[in-house]
């Protein structure tokens, strides 16, 4: 039991930094962290209620310099497509499915480091498609987040501003996952005591990576977001080639 409550504590930690630091990437840093120590169907109600309480610590200063106009179409293309993405994954094999997102995030993250950018204001149509891609994936894969990250990078914004819609976004996607999972029991008491257990360490790896996000150079941020996304691009196509 100690072991489990160390690893589960762990990559709590770890995936707070992580977030601190960038405004995203705690659930792709949890899951697996935590799919080591607690059962499959309890890792990711965990990982959706620590988002939302993690959120809720930084949610104030990240309102103010947060894509608001972003923000109007990505959360509506992210509610039309997590129906679209659940339709589709009874369709195709799973490996199949990570493969199509690994390389969609891998070319994504190709054209950034080339330095492709979008517009400062692209059309709603774009930011809605981008909104629709990350809830198809959701409903998919529970991971949409990367395409709305490599969309914020191509906007050319200032790594705080990216941080902080990040953080506004992924608050919101808790909320509605949270709202969802209340009704069907997958919130039961074994996460609510789990989680609670976890807000120390949550708060405490938070604080940590917000530190270093304020005393790091901007350029720092792009390059951290980048790497994680690459890497996450790598696990998920080296998963799909391997597992058959």
């Amino acid at each position: 039991m100690l072991s489990t409550l160390l690893i589960a504590l762990f990559g709590v930690f770890a995936a707070s930094v992580l977030r601190g630091f960038t405004g995203f990437g705690f659930g792709l840093a949890a899951v697996p962290l935590l799919s080591l120590a607690l059962p499959p169907a309890q890792v990711v109600p965990f990982v959706v209620v620590l988002q939302v309480l993690v959120g809720l610590g930084g949610i104030r200063p990240a309102w103010k310099l947060c894509d608001w106009r972003a923000m109007r179409g990505l959360v509506p293309g992210l509610l039309l497509g997590i129906p679209m993405g659940t339709l589709v994954l009874t369709a195709f094999a799973p490996n199949t499915v990570r493969l199509v997102i690994g390389a969609i995030i891998a070319a994504s993250v190709l054209l950034l480091w080339r330095g492709a950018k979008l517009p400062p204001r692209p059309s709603m149509a774009l930011t809605m498609g981008v909104g629709t891609l990350s809830g198809i994936i959701s409903g998919l894969a529970s991971m949409g987040g990367p395409p709305v990250v490599v969309y914020l990078l191509a906007l050319g914004h200032g790594a705080a501003v990216v941080r902080a819609t990040s953080i506004v976004y992924f608050m919101a996607t808790g909320l509605t996952a949270t709202v969802a999972m209340v009704p069907r029991g997958l919130i039961d008491l074994h996460v609510v005591l789990w989680s609670v257990a976890a807000i120390p360490v949550l708060l405490g790896g938070s604080a940590l990576g917000t530190w270093g996000f304020h005393r790091a150079k901007p350029h720092h941020h792009r390059v951290t977001a980048l790497v994680v996304l690459s890497v996450l691009s790598v696990v998920l196509i080296a998963r799909a080639l391997l597992d058959r």
